[in-house]
């Protein structure tokens, strides 16, 4: 249902719809984690070492932070349908360009689209389910987030099989244009059902909904979830590898262990968001799983033990995001807009907390760095709980 709590379309013959643009989603959830496993074999091609191979991650991410403020511009313009075409389209072509340049600049300015179109393709594709599903936002953006996470999960394990059966970047990259560009042809031919068109704000309706108070905890949760979701997510192979001593394949084993626990929570979740249990609840439970998970990662030396908290870390994280983000979508009548500032204090979110957990690192090892991302969802659980108003965050969805 709409983020109005109105349908804004026929709910029959949706399902089709409705699936296809899921699957649009997995590509944004595929294109951030796919990146991890090629990125010193593509540092290689150019001739650089970790350090400037790293500056691909920037290069994806930076170009986030800005162009989701856009897209709900983009899609009141132009509409969400035509928006998810464009943004399928524009992906193939960049995803291909990007596997057969010769340039590190030019690799990191078409990995820097990437980056945003993926975003682009997320908040249209969230938008339209939005739109089309019969149920309420936080049961919809839940589900649609646990089938997002098949990608994060693909991601991984897509380049680490090719990997090993000895294909190299530029011809994983292509590949992954070819299947982006067949979702693309198939989205093009399903019937959609009419929506409506989003109001063509612009900056003033970003203003708006930037300036409304109450959702400025949700902006705020949204900013401590993506950043810390990214750091553990980010630097627990990094952990596992160099002061728990796994293999690099087993490090990995890791976070996709974590991001498979994620989307199967994720579905779970959708099932039981309803009238028995509040957003605030949720919220402060997953959180607690959280900090529990994160700090026996830190603590256990058991490995048993330590691969029991990373699935309960995988099971805190599974229905934070798209719980917090409801708040603000069933807050208003422009689902685009809103996304759009979701989505930019999530980045900006995962722009600065994972660098400064990452400094944590440097000066008192990675230990620490866990246990301090333990403390920012601590911080998140007291925001929904005591600063997030009621009306909000008890909100039964």
């Amino acid at each position: 249902m709409a983020a109005s709590g109105v349908s804004t379309v026929q709910e029959r013959g949706t399902a089709l719809p409705i699936l296809i643009t899921r699957v649009a989603i997995c590509i944004f959830a595929v294109s951030q984690t796919m990146l991890s496993p090629l990125i010193t074999q593509i540092g290689a091609a150019f001739g650089l070492g970790l350090g400037g191979s790293g500056f691909l991650f920037t290069a994806y991410y930076i170009s986030n932070i800005f162009f989701c403020l856009v897209t709900g511009r983009i899609i009141a313009v132009i509409g969400k349908r035509t928006a998810m075409k464009a943004g399928l389209i524009f992906y193939a072509l960049v995803t291909f360009a990007f596997a057969h340049t010769h340039s590190f600049a030019i690799a990191c300015v078409f990995i820097s689209c990437m980056g945003a179109l993926a975003t682009f393709i997320e908040a249209v594709g969230m938008d339209l389910v939005d739109d089309m599903s019969p149920v309420d936002a936080a049961s919809n953006l839940t589900m649609t987030h646990g089938i997002a996470g098949i990608g994060m999960v693909g991601g991984v394990v897509y380049s680490g099989l090719m990997l090993n059966a000895g294909y190299d970047w530029r011809t994983i990259y292509t590949m992954m244009s070819v299947a982006v560009g067949a979702v693309a042809v198939v989205f093009c031919i399903v019937r959609f059902p009419k929506m409506h068109q989003s109001a063509a704000g612009g900056l003033a309706e970003l203003k708006h909904w930037f300036t409304r108070r109450e959702l400025y905890p949700t902006y705020l949760a949204l900013f401590l979830y993506v950043g810390a979701e990214g750091a553990v997510t980010g630097w627990m192979a990094t952990f596992m590898t160099t002061t728990l001593g796994y293999s690099s394949l087993l490090a990995s084993l890791g976070t996709a262990a974590i991001w498979t626990v994620v989307t199967v929570g994720r579905i779970v979740c959708a099932g039981l968001v309803g009238t028995r249990y509040t957003v605030r609840a949720l919220v402060s439970f997953l959180c607690t799983v959280c900090v529990i998970g994160i700090l026996l990662t830190a603590g256990v030396t058991m490995p048993i033990l330590f691969w029991v908290a990373l699935l309960l870390v995988g099971a805190g994280l599974s229905a934070l995001w798209p719980l917090i983000a409801s708040t603000a979508l069933d807050a208003g009548n422009n689902g685009g807009t809103v996304m759009s500032l979701i989505l930019f204090f999530g980045y900006f979110g995962a722009a600065v907390i994972p660098y400064l957990i990452g400094l944590i690192g440097d000066a008192a090892g990675l230990r620490m760095a866990l246990i301090a991302s333990a403390i920012v969802f601590a911080a998140l659980g007291l925001v929904v709980r005591f600063v997030m108003p009621r009306s909000v965050s008890e909100k039964r969805t």
